[in-house]
């Protein structure tokens, strides 16, 4: 019965134990695998989204490549048509300035005026403006420098003005280029023109006196202004007198031959009108002596030269009708 006891007690004991840790070391072996399937499919989790990460990130730089090479052919694109743009503005510019040009024309005319406004013209010609608007909003532009030439003193206004009067005489140069282009210039329109040139030529003469005044305190420079306009005023009368039909005669035909050759003393009153034509010549002269800050460079041969015309002018008519 002891025997019997211890056995049993023994196996039962050992049963027990081994029952026991039997069961807790599965316990403990199923605890392990499972962790290692959790920790092995967190690190397949992690790895695939390590993966799938890379894969949006190659993805956002594939977009942001196409996007920005479809930036650079949207630039390409703007820019070439840009460049065609420019291309064909200047072809027309072109062509506008080979079938309006004046031969003979002078220098400033031909080589900086005239390319200015054939550009103009081109940008215009298919619009209802009108060669006459274009004559009267130059005189606009001139009167505002004017305005500049009197109330903004110094070097830098002087040439401010000036530049303003130039944009003013490349409208006068447009005009007329836009009429013949479209084939309606007229008589009448090229007598607006002279008209409106020449009381531009007043604005301009008497602002110039008047500054040189406020300048310099100089009361002379106002009398040489009032004399300088009655001799323009004169010179530009005694012109038109001359030049009407009454007086004029019948025009010359236009195959009649000129002279074979000049004398001597005509050659040189020739070379000293052209001297004093560049003289005159507002648009080209007046910029130069703006450059320097003297416009009394401009202003004292402005008024002798037009002194010495309305003398000639003058003399010629009083010979021709004094003896009748």
């Amino acid at each position: 019965m002891g025997g019997g006891t211890g056995v049993g007690g023994g196996t039962g004991v050992g049963v027990g134990v081994g029952a026991g840790t039997g069961a807790g070391t599965f316990a403990a072996t199923d605890a392990d695998v499972g962790g290692r399937a959790d920790a092995d499919a967190g690190a397949r989790a992690c790895r695939g989204a390590e993966a799938g990460g890379g894969a949006e990130a190659r993805s956002g730089e594939l977009q942001a490549e196409s996007a920005a090479s479809r930036g650079s052919s949207a630039a390409i694109r703007v820019w070439g048509g840009i460049t065609v743009a420019c291309e064909q503005i200047v072809m027309s510019a072109t062509e506008v300035y080979r079938k309006t040009r004046k031969v003979p024309d002078l220098f400033w005319n031909a080589y900086v005026c005239r390319p200015i406004a054939a550009v103009l013209v081109s940008a215009i010609e298919g619009t209802r403006i009108t060669p006459n608007q274009i004559t009267l909003s130059a005189v606009f532009v001139a009167l505002a420098s004017v305005v500049l030439l009197l109330v903004w003193p110094g070097h830098l206004g002087l040439i401010a003005a000036v530049v303003v009067f130039e944009l003013s005489y490349v409208l006068d140069c447009a005009d007329g280029m836009l009429a013949r282009w479209r084939g309606t210039a007229s008589p009448v329109g090229h007598l607006l023109d002279f008209l409106m040139d020449e009381l531009k030529a007043f604005c301009l003469l008497a602002a110039v006196a008047v500054r040189l005044f406020l300048e310099q305190s100089d009361v002379r420079f106002l009398l040489l202004g009032l004399f300088g306009l009655v001799v323009l005023a004169s010179g530009i009368a005694l012109t038109t007198f001359v030049r009407r039909p009454e007086v004029a005669g019948p025009a010359a035909p236009s195959g009649t031959a000129p002279a074979a050759s000049r004398s001597l003393l005509r050659r040189v009153v020739g070379l000293v009108e052209s001297g004093a034509k560049f003289l005159i010549h507002y648009p080209s002269y007046l910029l130069y002596v703006a450059l320097i800050g003297r416009i009394e460079l401009y202003f004292l041969p402005y008024v002798a030269v037009n002194a010495l015309y309305a003398a000639r002018a003058f003399a010629g008519v009083a010979f021709r009708f004094g003896r009748s």
